[in-house]
Protein backbone atom coordinates (compact mmCIF):
# COMPACT_ATOMS: atom_id res chain seq x y z
CA UNK A 1 0.00 0.00 0.00
CA UNK A 2 0.93 3.66 -0.28
CA UNK A 3 2.03 4.00 3.35
CA UNK A 4 4.50 1.12 2.97
CA UNK A 5 5.99 2.65 -0.18
CA UNK A 6 6.44 6.02 1.57
CA UNK A 7 8.05 4.30 4.56
CA UNK A 8 10.36 2.34 2.26
CA UNK A 9 11.43 5.56 0.51
CA UNK A 10 12.11 7.16 3.89
CA UNK A 11 14.26 4.21 4.92
CA UNK A 12 16.25 4.33 1.65
CA UNK A 13 17.18 7.98 2.25
CA UNK A 14 19.30 7.74 5.39
CA UNK A 15 19.30 11.48 6.15
CA UNK A 16 15.52 11.83 5.79
CA UNK A 17 13.49 12.75 8.85
CA UNK A 18 10.09 13.08 7.15
CA UNK A 19 8.71 11.82 3.84
CA UNK A 20 5.25 12.45 2.52
CA UNK A 21 2.69 13.14 -0.11
CA UNK A 22 0.70 16.33 0.21
CA UNK A 23 -2.06 17.76 -1.90
CA UNK A 24 -1.60 21.15 -3.51
CA UNK A 25 -4.27 22.24 -1.05
CA UNK A 26 -1.86 21.42 1.80
CA UNK A 27 -3.76 18.39 3.08
CA UNK A 28 -1.57 15.38 3.91
CA UNK A 29 -2.16 12.23 1.84
CA UNK A 30 0.47 9.87 3.26
CA UNK A 31 3.33 10.51 5.68
CA UNK A 32 6.26 8.73 7.29
CA UNK A 33 8.34 10.35 10.04
CA UNK A 34 11.60 9.12 11.56
CA UNK A 35 11.51 12.00 14.02
CA UNK A 36 8.71 13.91 15.68
CA UNK A 37 7.28 16.27 13.08
CA UNK A 38 3.93 18.04 13.09
CA UNK A 39 2.74 16.35 9.90
CA UNK A 40 -0.27 18.57 9.12
CA UNK A 41 1.81 21.74 9.48
CA UNK A 42 4.72 20.30 7.47
CA UNK A 43 2.37 19.17 4.72
CA UNK A 44 0.71 22.58 4.47
CA UNK A 45 3.98 24.51 4.48
CA UNK A 46 5.68 22.23 1.93
CA UNK A 47 2.66 22.57 -0.35
CA UNK A 48 2.80 26.34 0.02
CA UNK A 49 6.51 26.49 -0.88
CA UNK A 50 6.07 24.30 -3.96
CA UNK A 51 2.94 26.15 -5.10
CA UNK A 52 4.78 29.48 -4.98
CA UNK A 53 7.62 28.06 -7.06
CA UNK A 54 5.19 26.62 -9.63
CA UNK A 55 3.25 29.89 -9.86
CA UNK A 56 6.48 31.87 -10.27
CA UNK A 57 7.70 29.57 -13.05
CA UNK A 58 4.36 29.96 -14.82
CA UNK A 59 4.42 33.76 -14.46
CA UNK A 60 7.93 33.83 -15.93
CA UNK A 61 6.93 31.44 -18.77
CA UNK A 62 9.62 28.98 -17.68
CA UNK A 63 7.55 25.81 -18.01
CA UNK A 64 6.44 23.28 -15.44
CA UNK A 65 8.54 22.36 -12.42
CA UNK A 66 10.02 18.86 -12.44
CA UNK A 67 11.76 18.98 -9.06
CA UNK A 68 12.09 21.29 -6.08
CA UNK A 69 15.02 21.71 -3.71
CA UNK A 70 15.19 24.16 -0.82
CA UNK A 71 18.13 24.31 1.56
CA UNK A 72 17.93 25.87 5.01
CA UNK A 73 20.26 25.93 8.00
CA UNK A 74 20.73 22.25 8.70
CA UNK A 75 17.94 20.85 6.51
CA UNK A 76 16.87 20.39 2.93
CA UNK A 77 13.50 19.82 1.33
CA UNK A 78 13.34 17.93 -1.95
CA UNK A 79 10.13 17.36 -3.85
CA UNK A 80 8.46 16.57 -7.13
CA UNK A 81 4.95 16.97 -8.52
CA UNK A 82 2.72 13.89 -8.67
CA UNK A 83 -0.58 13.10 -10.34
CA UNK A 84 -3.86 14.34 -8.87
CA UNK A 85 -2.42 17.73 -7.84
CA UNK A 86 -0.08 16.27 -5.23
CA UNK A 87 3.60 16.56 -4.32
CA UNK A 88 6.04 13.95 -3.07
CA UNK A 89 8.61 15.41 -0.68
CA UNK A 90 11.37 14.54 1.74
CA UNK A 91 12.75 16.67 4.56
CA UNK A 92 16.35 15.69 5.25
CA UNK A 93 18.99 16.66 7.75
CA UNK A 94 22.43 17.81 6.53
CA UNK A 95 24.71 16.51 5.19
CA UNK A 96 22.36 15.86 2.29
CA UNK A 97 23.22 13.55 -0.58
CA UNK A 98 21.07 15.19 -3.25
CA UNK A 99 22.17 12.69 -5.90
CA UNK A 100 20.96 9.75 -3.80
CA UNK A 101 17.65 11.50 -3.08
CA UNK A 102 17.09 12.18 -6.79
CA UNK A 103 17.82 8.55 -7.70
CA UNK A 104 15.42 7.26 -5.04
CA UNK A 105 12.73 9.70 -6.19
CA UNK A 106 13.09 8.50 -9.79
CA UNK A 107 12.75 4.88 -8.61
CA UNK A 108 9.75 5.54 -6.36
CA UNK A 109 7.73 8.11 -8.35
CA UNK A 110 6.29 5.56 -10.83
CA UNK A 111 5.42 3.13 -7.99
CA UNK A 112 3.70 5.87 -6.01
CA UNK A 113 1.74 7.19 -8.98
CA UNK A 114 0.63 3.64 -9.85
CA UNK A 115 -0.60 3.12 -6.27
CA UNK A 116 -2.50 6.43 -6.43
CA UNK A 117 -4.47 5.40 -9.55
Amino acid sequence: NLENIIKSLGEEISESIFVGITGKDGLPVSMYAKESVESALASAEISSIFSIVERSLKNLSLGKAKEFFVLSEGYGVFGAPLIYDCYLFVIAREPINLGKIRIEFKKYLPKIEEMMK
